[in-house]
């Protein structure tokens, strides 16, 4: 199987429709970032060995894939998964893969606990095949001003 979608039924009726061609809006993203990845695997790493699976490492491939995805939904004003199958195989993420995303939290410890809250998001951090993540942030100059995206993977 090439891409499973834990929660892709969650999320599309949480999310609107963002396509990639939000990225025409470039003059709202004000800026982009990888960096809180490290912070991120620790967090997601130290929730998942409390409920006795694996810990994730930084994926330096799953957090462009993230930080794509942060930007298109920060242009776009709203949060989508679009066409996540579609992203996955251009980027060349094969396996179990899952995504979550957010916008408004100010850190990433308070987003990561909006996805520990949300059934569906919960399902995806605790995806017994994730070994890996990529995790990135997109800030904007619209409503929700800060963007989040989580790719698990194996």
């Amino acid at each position: 199987m090439r891409v499973l979608f834990v929660s892709a039924l969650i999320a599309l009726a949480l999310a609107g429709c963002a396509g990639d061609t939000a990225l025409n809006n470039r003059d709202v993203v004000l800026a982009s970032s990888t960096r809180d990845a490290a912070e991120a695997a620790r967090l997601i790493s130290a929730y998942r060995v409390s409920r006795g699976l694996s810990p994730v490492t930084v994926d330096p491939k799953l957090n462009e894939v993230a930080e794509y995805q942060a930007r298109v939904v920060a242009a776009a004003g709203r949060l989508s998964h679009g066409n996540f199958a579609g992203r996955m195989d251009k980027f060349g993420v094969m396996g179990y893969a899952a995504e979550n995303l957010s916008a408004g939290a100010d850190s990433v410890d308070g987003t990561i606990s909006r996805w520990k809250n949300s059934p569906g998001h919960n399902v995806n951090l605790l995806m017994p095949q994730a070994s890996r993540i990529g995790f990135a942030r997109a800030d904007a100059d619209n409503r929700y001003g800060r963007y989040w995206a989580l790719v698990l993977g194996q």
